[in-house]
C-alpha cells in the first residue's frame, strides 16, 4: 500500500512492513471503497446517484483512505516480526514481547489517541526501557570469562 498521508506510518510500513502485499492491499482498498459508495447511493433515486456518489467522494474519500491505510498497516504489521529482532531467532514469524507492546502503541496512534510525536516518543521510550532491562538482566548472569578479574579477550 502506498501511504502518502501519514509520514510516520509510511516510515513504519517501509522499514517493518511487507511490500509484497502492497498490490493486494490497494486492490482491496478500492473494492471496499466502491462498495461503500454503492451502499451509500442505493438509497437515492437513480437520477441522483452519480451526483451523490461524487458528493460522498468529495466529503469522505480522504478520511476513508487514511483510516484504511492505518488499519491495513496494523493488520500487516501484527503478523510481521521486525527483521532485526534479537529476541526471537531464526525465521520465526512470532512477534516478540516488544513488538506486541509496540503494536498497542501503533493501534492507539491509528485510533488518533496519540499524535505522531507522542507515538514516536513512547516507542523510543519502550525500546530504551527494554534496552535498560536487558543491561540489568545481563548484570546478574555469571561471567563467561574464565578470568577472575572479569576481563578477557576474545
Amino acid at each position: 500500500m502506498y501511504i502518502v498521508d501519514d509520514p510516520t506510518l509510511a516510515l513504519i510500513a517501509r522499514f517493518v512492513g511487507d511490500s509484497s502485499r502492497q498490490e493486494i492491499s490497494d486492490t482491496e482498498f478500492f473494492r471496499r471503497q466502491i462498495a461503500a459508495i454503492e451502499e451509500y447511493v442505493e438509497g437515492f433515486p437513480p437520477e441522483q446517484r452519480e451526483q451523490r456518489a461524487l458528493a460522498w467522494i468529495e466529503g469522505n474519500a480522504m478520511h476513508y483512505r487514511q483510516q484504511w491505510q492505518k488499519q491495513a498497516a496494523i493488520t500487516a504489521l501484527a503478523l510481521t516480526r521486525c527483521p532485526d529482532c534479537p529476541l526471537a531467532g531464526g525465521s520465526q514469524r512470532t512477534p516478540c514481547a516488544i513488538h506486541t507492546r509496540w503494536l498497542k502503541l501503533l493501534q492507539r496512534y491509528a485510533a488518533n489517541e496519540l499524535s505522531s510525536h507522542d507515538y514516536v516518543a513512547k516507542s523510543l521510550a519502550l525500546l530504551t526501557a527494554h534496552k535498560e532491562w536487558l543491561k540489568v538482566s545481563h548484570l546478574g548472569e555469571p561471567s563467561r570469562c574464565p578470568s577472575p578479574t572479569g576481563s578477557c579477550r576474545t
